[in-house]
This record gives C-alpha cells, sequence and structure tokens, in this order.
C-alpha cells in the first residue's frame, strides 16, 4: 500500500489495494492511520460491485440507510444506493436530483456516521473537465485558525443539528 498526500489540507491518494477483495486487519488498519491523518482517501482504479463496496464499508461501522430512501439500488445490496441521471428501460437508474444538495454526513442523527464511503463509476465531463463538485471539510483546521477569544467562547458550546427544523424551513419558505 502506498499513500500519498495530496498537499492540501486534507486527502491522499491509496494505491496498491483491491477493495474488491476482503483487507487484512494489517491492511485496514494501515487504511485507518491513513484516514486518521489525511481526513479524505482516494483509492483509484477500483472495480467493485455493490456486494465488495458494501462489505468494504461494512469495515468501518453499520452502513447508515439514507432517510429519503433510493430510487435506485442493488435490489441484493440494498444499502448501497445509486445516484445517477441515467436513464435505462425508461427508468432512472439511480436518485436522479442526486446533485441537489445531496450529502452524506448524517449529522442529523443521533449517532452521526464515522465515514462516508463513495464510488465513482460514470464521472460526468465537459470539455475534459469534471463537473460537479464533491467537497470536504476539515473542521479541525477550521477551529486551529480561529482566534483565541472565540476558542475561549467556544470551549463549552454544543450544536444540535436538527433535521426537523431543516424540514420547516423547506415548507415554509
Amino acid at each position: 500500500m502506498k499513500v500519498t498526500p495530496t498537499g492540501a489540507v486534507l486527502g491522499a491518494t491509496v494505491d496498491g489495494l483491491d477493495l474488491s477483495r476482503p483487507l487484512s486487519e494489517s491492511e485496514f488498519a494501515d487504511v485507518l492511520v491513513a484516514l486518521g491523518r489525511y481526513g479524505v482517501l482516494r483509492f483509484p482504479g477500483q472495480d467493485l460491485t455493490s456486494r465488495a463496496l458494501k462489505e468494504f464499508a461494512e469495515r468501518f461501522g453499520d452502513i447508515q440507510a439514507s432517510i429519503s430512501g433510493n430510487s435506485g439500488h442493488d435490489p441484493e445490496v440494498p444499502e448501497v444506493g445509486f445516484l445517477s441521471n441515467i436513464k435505462e428501460n425508461g427508468r432512472y437508474i439511480g436518485a436522479p436530483d442526486a446533485g441537489q444538495d445531496w450529502h452524506t454526513d448524517m449529522s442529523y442523527r443521533e449517532v452521526m456516521g464515522f465515514v462516508n464511503v463513495l464510488y465513482g463509476v460514470t464521472i460526468p465531463r465537459r470539455d475534459g473537465r469534471v463537473l460537479g463538485g464533491t467537497e470536504f471539510s476539515n473542521m479541525h483546521a477550521a477551529y486551529d485558525g480561529l482566534p483565541d477569544d472565540v476558542k475561549a467562547r467556544l470551549r463549552d458550546a454544543t450544536a444540535v443539528h436538527d433535521f426537523e427544523k431543516f424540514w420547516e424551513h423547506m415548507r415554509r419558505d
């Protein structure tokens, strides 16, 4: 396994692992160390079935399904949802509005997810440029960049993400 940092605030590329097969305990431990160090990992060149993706994701803990329900998934592996605007036989093969505020942080759940596992199969491009934007944030870096007086004010603060407040706002506005 080779880990190459992006040089940015987050991220590294991991080469030398085949995620279509179960990782050894040692390999998975190395993945966890890299994840802790770099926050976001990219595993290029993978060819995964829904089952292999599910099995890799489950190494990090229970899979939390979307509350919106997926309009597309492998019937034999319902935990893996498809996001796609591609139609086959007149039907979308996945959630067609995937780019409309879709996110995976599950911060409104009582227990937030530990890791988001995303697998891109067909990535849209225009004029050779990748479309869309998968964004990640480093909250440790954001906090570290705050002035000391703001850190002091936040020291004992807590935040609650109430999904019902979001839906009330959507209904009202």
